[in-house]
């Protein structure tokens, strides 16, 4: 009786575990957007970008010897009420973050242009879900 206690102990831990880990998941170079403000146009060089923001996901250099440099983000977090028991499969979901920052630079390696976006989504499921389609039906009518 006590093996199966502990056997069932251990179980339960790396139950826990498990699903602790898969509650969030991360890809990519996040970029703070305070630190696109001290970038200026037609100064601000390619090593001090990477400097500042750190190793870039792509790096594209084109025909005439521009490079655009891309920082992209996809982070996704399992909302707490996906992990109780029975109630999570009726009310849980996730949200997900993603951003993308593209540079330009000339050849002398000067920044010509920048631009980012920002993408915020939250998915529901079960009634959850079923309840936000009703209400948008709604509000059509």
């Amino acid at each position: 009786m006590r093996c199966a206690k502990q056997l069932f102990s251990k179980l339960l831990l790396w139950l826990l575990l498990t699903v602790v880990l898969a509650a969030c998941s991360s890809s990519g170079v996040k970029v703070d957007p305070n630190k696109l403000s001290g970038f200026e146009k037609g100064k601000t060089t390619y090593s001090e970008v990477i400097d500042t923001l750190g190793s870039p996901t792509q790096v594209m250099t084109l025909d005439d010897g521009r490079k655009i440099v891309t920082y992209s983000y996809y982070g996704v977090q399992a909302r707490p009420e996906s992990f109780v028991p029975i109630v999570g499969a009726f009310v849980g979901g996730h949200d997900t973050e993603a951003s993308t920052v593209n540079l330009i630079f000339n050849k002398k390696d000067v920044l010509q242009s920048f631009s980012s976006s920002q993408t915020g989504m939250g998915n529901g499921r079960g009634f959850e879900g079923i309840s936000q389609s009703r209400k948008e039906v709604r509000e059509v009518k």
